[in-house]
């Protein structure tokens, strides 16, 4: 026990025995008894060199004799293939985050250490690799970059762990699993096109969808039959293949229909075959909005001289310079170190940048708080029970039922200005404030 304080040793017998550490923690003496206590530091304080196979207090010391060993923090991401767009940009941030972390401490003394697994952006692949880390009784990893990717890999989730965390805003974990999932959820994302497009008296509206969006459409169509939507009317809904080369004759219909705005649901290269089209046609002056899959500083750029004069993305505040954000909200601070950050990396704030740093940074805070060997049910319990936690996305607030953590609240419309992001919008799609931001 020499150089040992007790302070110190009931530390380690809390955080062996799985008791809550550091803010969350209640006094320990509310566990356990003194007596217990007592018997467990003594028993830490024999001599005997050999091994006590069943011992608490001598895992305990074992336990304390391994501090200083790596945290591995496995990330299974689409490096190369269709999602790398989305997968090279994760590996990057999580090696910063990484940096940042280990230069601050690490993780309860211990390094962390970022080990990046390319899926390359194949279901099979991602679904092998993940295999080998349960085999291996990982409590936690990331599961990234794309929808199905992600999907298949959730299905070996179980009970008993591990913990994963999906990149994907797609993927619709189930209540009470062991899998959450980043970003807004699709029924917020729509609900604030349609906020927004309400603050705007834009009602009459037209849908062009690729055939691989169609989940996005059949939302769409589900809460236009609410009651609260009343006041919008579907004047056309046209679809496309995400392969095709022109969608002119689907625009024409549109245009022929004359509807106030047109909501466009694909991404990437699709959109820029809608927009060349628009362009083409000279619908310019069409009111669009378009999916948030396409809120990438790059894909901006790449499209700016086609854009309409009034196109629209929702996005989060990440994307927004902070100095845009009104004082209030409660992730400005965390957007402008974040915004920094990325950008002396040579990168953009953008979700392919931003949407793998809320859930490394949740994940970290949970092993900080429960010790660098928390199991895939302690880090569950932790993550059900964010309250008002800022990132860099929003403010998550989980549950049990609620496995994602941000809500329409976390959604800005935003327009682009050729070089960056613009708020176009309050929260949720709301109207902006007339006194703009702070």
């Amino acid at each position: 026990m020499r150089g040992i304080t007790v302070q110190r040793m009931v530390g380690e017998v809390a955080r062996h025995l799985g008791f809550p550490q550091n803010g969350r923690r209640r006094t320990i003496l509310s566990y356990v008894s003194i007596g217990t206590i007592a018997a467990l530091l003594l028993a830490a304080c024999g001599t005997s060199s050999s091994s006590s196979t069943g011992s608490t207090a001598a895992t305990a010391v074992t336990h304390k004799s391994s501090s200083g060993s790596p945290v591995i923090f496995n990330a299974i991401l689409s490096e190369t293939g269709p999602g790398a767009f989305l997968g090279s940009h994760e590996a990057k941030v999580l090696k910063i985050l990484e940096k940042q972390v280990n230069s601050a401490g690490g993780i309860d003394g211990h390094p962390l250490q970022m080990k990046i697994i390319d899926n390359q952006s194949s279901p099979s692949t991602a679904v092998s690799e993940a295999t080998s880390l349960i085999s291996k009784g990982v409590p936690f990893f990331l599961n990234g970059s794309i929808g199905n990717v992600d999907e298949a890999v959730d299905a070996l989730s179980t009970p008993s762990g591990p913990f994963i965390y999906d990149l994907a805003p797609d993927v619709h974990p189930a209540p009470g699993s062991k899998v959450f999932s980043a970003f807004f959820s699709l029924t917020s994302e729509v609900e604030s096109y349609l906020a927004f497009l309400k603050s705007k008296h834009l009602t009459n509206l037209a849908t062009l969808t690729a055939v691989q969006s169609d989940q996005s459409f059949t939302l769409l169509k589900n809460l236009l039959s609410q009651p609260k939507y009343s006041s919008f009317h579907l004047v056309s809904a046209q679809t496309f293949d995400a392969g095709a080369v022109s969608v002119t004759a689907q625009l024409s219909v549109i245009k022929a229909q004359n509807p106030q705005a047109l909501i466009v649901l694909t991404t990437g290269t699709p959109l820029g075959t809608v927009l060349n089209g628009m362009s083409s046609l000279g619908m310019d002056n069409l009111p669009t909005i378009a999916d948030s899959g396409n809120g990438s500083f790059a894909e901006m750029a790449h499209f700016s001289s086609v854009l309409p004069k009034n196109f629209y993305l929702p996005i989060t505040s990440m994307s927004i310079p902070a100095s845009q954000l009104p004082s209030g909200v409660a992730q400005r601070k965390a957007d402008a170190s974040f915004q920094s950050l990325i950008k002396n990396a040579g990168g953009k704030p953008g979700s392919a940048w931003g949407i793998a740093w809320d859930p490394a940074n949740l994940i970290i805070d949970a092993l900080k708080h429960l010790g660098a060997h928390a199991t895939s049910n302690q880090i569950l319990n932790y993550m059900e029970n964010l309250h008002n936690v800022p990132g860099v996305m929003g403010v998550y607030n989980t549950s049990v039922s609620n496995h994602r953590g941000l809500s329409i609240n976390d959604i800005y419309i935003a327009s682009w200005d050729g070089t960056k992001f613009v708020l176009a919008s309050g929260p949720g799609g709301a109207p902006l404030s007339k006194s703009g931001a702070q």
